[in-house]
């Protein structure tokens, strides 16, 4: 009976507790600036549609306020290096049935106030796409690979130790 007791306590305090990354950051830093990516790729839209859904995600995730530059505490800025597929699935006949296509990006995160690098990583994820690929379905992998990448950041960023 006590053992009953004592389990269904300790269920009811656990499911009670969530866990933050707020503590992660510095106290100071409230507020975050997400300027346009860079891109050294031929590719169209990747830039924007990678800094829009980072600004989303902080959004929607609401630990930090999302404001301009100038009245910023973090600065998460970046650069998409390439955009590049590699065969992942092979049939006989070395055909490929399918391909991984990687967006690699290198991002930085600033603390202005104390002009402090917390992090800054080379970062590359993957959607994946047939080996007979339209421009839709590479697109498609591209965006994968986007949101992929908008959840690294965000985690590299409230989980910087």
């Amino acid at each position: 009976m006590v053992y009953k007791l004592v389990v269904m306590f300790c269920i009811s305090y656990l499911g009670c507790l969530s866990y933050s990354f707020t503590g992660a950051l510095p106290s100071h830093i409230k507020s975050v600036a997400i300027p346009l990516f860079e891109d050294n790729t031929a590719y169209p839209g990747v830039r924007e549609d990678l800094t829009n859904r980072v600004i989303d995600e902080f959004i929607a995730d609401n630990t930090l306020n999302v404001t301009s530059e100038s009245q910023a505490d973090l600065i998460i800025s970046g650069v998409i290096t390439s955009i590049t597929q590699r065969a992942a699935i092979l049939s006989e006949g070395e055909t490929v049935d399918e391909y991984q296509v990687y967006v690699n990006v290198k991002v930085k995160c600033e603390d202005v106030k104390s002009n402090k690098v917390l992090w800054e990583k080379n970062l590359s994820q993957f959607g994946v796409m047939t080996g007979t690929a339209s421009q839709d379905e590479r697109n498609q992998a591209i965006q994968i690979a986007v949101e992929k990448l908008t959840n690294d950041i965000l985690n590299n960023t409230l989980g910087y130790w």
